[in-house]
């Protein structure tokens, strides 16, 4: 009898604390903002805010990138590329009241292809080692078309 009473009072308890969890748009997906940084400067050159999840698949592309073996010495950094995607609320306040988070980070090189993904650390923190974290890809025609446009809007 004890164990069923306790039992129910676990699970009114993790139903009442994990009902934050869902906060999605009308669409029932999170919204994402894109930052574009100039590597060189390290000055934002645009951010595109509340960008739907397709929207951003439609943006990068990468459905049509080529993994490679990684990058040769020579590369030099063009535009780093920061994802963010809207944080999970949780009963839990957070001391940053920032609504972003950081998920992914893209570095395309001048006269080059090649793009440098990194899956964003914070999220693992310190479970997998960095190597395992980042990969290198040609990039498609379609990826570096949205990123022009993006800079010249």
């Amino acid at each position: 009898m004890k164990k069923i009473l306790l039992l129910c009072v676990l699970t009114a308890i993790l139903s009442v604390l994990l009902t934050g969890c869902t906060k999605e748009d009308a669409v029932g997906e999170k919204l994402c903002r894109i930052e574009i940084l100039n590597a060189a400067e390290h000055d934002s050159v645009t951010v595109l805010e509340q960008q739907r999840q397709a929207d951003v698949s439609e943006f990068f592309d990468e459905n049509n990138w080529t993994e490679t073996a990684g990058s040769s010495g020579e590369l030099t950094p063009q535009y780093v590329i920061s994802l963010y995607q809207e944080k999970t609320p949780t009963v839990i306040k957070e001391e940053n009241g920032e609504p972003y988070e950081k998920i992914m980070e893209y570095v395309t090189y001048e006269n080059s292809e090649t793009v440098k993904v990194s899956i964003g650390g914070d999220l693992v923190n310190g479970f997998v080692s960095d190597e395992f974290l980042t990969g290198y890809y040609i990039g498609s025609e379609k990826f570096f078309s949205s990123l022009n446009e993006a800079l010249n809007s």
